[in-house]
């Protein structure tokens, strides 16, 4: 029987802003029918790294595809010019890209593909065609309002109608996939590799002094970057408009595609990535108790369902073999601390300590070099 996907990875976008995340102001229905056709995963996270690291291994699981016989389309959004046509913008002549695509590979019934498209997301700063910032005008009429407060309202607006441009142009995709493939839609997979903050850091409580460390420090782990949207619909036996809430990766995806193709995982695949098949299937799996993360500055965290520990200078302490009196560290309760401004370390020192281990332990097995010189 012969499988088909349809993967639509964004560099960056923010699931706070969707409908399908509880949204309640911005517009983004094609989002959300996806959502409402498939599964969404609420505990998606994705370390801050470059977000080329995922399209590599993205682009090489596509070649080892290739090389067992899948057919494999490729299509990477070009930077456009301003318009205001909201096809002729990057996503959505991306948009018009695939849907040809699609066309053409729907002609042979019997192939096995994959329409893999490469987004940058949701520019940032930038702007949408008239037509949608027309949509948000009227949030822009109150004069009560400061000036602060009317700036990050603009920034907000801006985004909102950004966002819901891109969502009219998945709508237009899916019309397409529904045209082409009717009841037996192929695999479908919306995921970012970055979240995306949009005016968050304004609102920070001015109080929390341990939090604004962490801005200035590490605050590339904050929720709004490393918390993801990922969206999956047509795995067979799905619960239709289901959520999850395992600890997943975006990395998860490359496992999963070649499960669902019936093709070795390679050696693109990180030994930590699992499958989610069993999960969109219903099936059951035993579920990670934490995932770790890391950003290019050397800083480290560790997320469980409820708590984020963040390390700084991870690397350098665990060569230097500091002691647990030495080291620093901030933990948050989740997933009631959106913003991490409250520091519960202190009272939570055994925590802290378990957590600190597991994160050094980790950090041991993926750094070898680092270890080394610890030990």
């Amino acid at each position: 029987m012969s499988q088909r996907a349809i993967i639509l990875s964004l560099d960056q976008i923010s699931r706070r802003c969707l409908g399908c995340y509880g949204h309640e102001w911005i517009e983004t229905p094609n989002f959300d029918r996806l959502a409402s056709r498939g599964v969404v995963f609420d505990q998606c996270f994705s370390s801050p790294a470059p977000e080329f690291e995922f399209r590599d291994a993205a682009r090489s699981l596509c070649n080892d595809f290739c090389d067992e016989g899948i057919v494999v389309r490729q299509l990477r959004e070009s930077p456009a010019g301003e318009t205001d046509e909201f096809a002729e913008t990057a996503f959505g002549q991306l948009m018009t890209a695939a849907e040809h695509a699609l066309v053409e590979l729907s002609c042979d019934r019997t192939a096995s593909w994959m329409l893999w498209l490469e987004s940058s997301g949701i520019g940032w700063p930038g702007l949408a065609t008239s037509q949608f910032v027309e949509l948000y005008a009227d949030e822009l009429d109150d004069d009560d309002v400061s000036e602060v407060l009317a700036a990050i309202r603009e920034i907000e607006v801006a985004y909102a109608a950004m966002l819901t441009q891109c969502d009219h142009s998945l709508g237009r995709l899916l019309g397409t996939i529904d045209r082409l493939f009717g009841d037996v839609p192929p695999l479908i997979v919306v995921v970012a590799a970055h979240g995306q903050g949009v005016c968050e850091i304004e609102m920070l409580s001015p109080f929390a002094d341990r939090s604004a460390e962490l801005t200035a420090d590490v605050g590339s782990f904050r929720d709004e970057f490393v918390h993801v949207p990922l969206l999956v619909a047509g795995a067979t036996c799905e619960l239709l408009g289901s959520r999850r809430s395992e600890l997943v990766t975006p990395a998860d995806l490359l496992p999963t595609l070649s499960d669902w193709f019936g093709k070795s995982a390679g050696t693109v695949v990180q030994s930590e990535s699992i499958s989610l098949l069993p999960l969109l299937r219903n099936e059951e799996q035993s579920s990670r108790s934490e995932l770790f993360l890391q950003d290019v500055e050397g800083h480290a965290a560790v997320r469980t369902e409820e708590f984020l520990f963040v390390e700084p200078d991870a690397t350098v302490q665990l060569a230097s073999e500091l002691s647990a009196d030495d080291a620093t560290g901030w933990l948050f309760l989740k997933p009631e601390d959106v913003w991490e401004v409250n520091d519960v370390a202190e009272q939570n020192s055994e925590q802290v300590a378990t957590l600190r281990a597991a994160l050094q332990a980790w950090l041991r097995s993926n750094q070898p070099d680092v270890a080394a010189r610890s030990k």
